[in-house]
């Protein structure tokens, strides 16, 4: 069992991204989706103990040239989770795993897509933005179900999905 939050689009909002850490206990690990993922560093007290999975946004000088991965595939208890700024980038290359994981229009988003479920935590920018409130997620998974909520900055969950079967 593993406990992930999802973080995207901070932009260096260091108040929203502590506060989204703060809400939470007891997580194996931290996905950062890109625009500004170096605001982790800024919060080693709240992470150290979690591991951090990353990938660039399209405002990263390592995204524009190539020197980064912009998908990053990582599986927990036999769920395999695609990281990615801009969800394009894994549809141009046909990436393939159970969950793809974007950020980039700081909208939340859950949908089926092709053979993976496609999802979106929102963004950590501003408490307004784009006309949508900061959220962030939570993945809870098991080796034979996932479970996943997004909440906002009291960590009050307004959404939530279970998912016990692969598509």
């Amino acid at each position: 069992m593993a406990k992930i939050i999802v973080i995207s689009d901070t932009h260096r909002n260091q108040k929203l991204l502590r506060i989204a850490l703060q809400n939470e206990e007891n997580y194996d690990y931290i996905f950062h989706l890109g625009d500004y993922y170096e605001d982790l560093d800024e919060n080693l007290d709240l992470i150290e103990n979690a591991e951090i999975v990353k990938v660039p946004g399209i405002l990263h000088p390592g995204y524009e040239d190539n020197s980064l991965d912009k998908i990053k595939i990582i599986t927990i208890d036999n769920w395999s989770f695609a990281l990615v700024h801009n969800v394009l980038d894994a549809m141009m290359r046909r990436t393939l795993a159970n969950f793809i994981l974007h950020g980039h229009t700081h909208r939340t988003e859950f949908k089926e897509f092709r053979k993976s479920y496609l999802l979106n935590p929102g963004h950590l920018k501003y408490e307004f933005d784009r006309g949508r409130e900061a959220s962030y997620v939570t993945i809870v998974t098991d080796d034979k179900k996932v479970n996943i909520q997004w909440k906002d900055l009291v960590g009050k969950v307004f959404r939530e999905e279970n998912i016990s079967e692969k598509l």
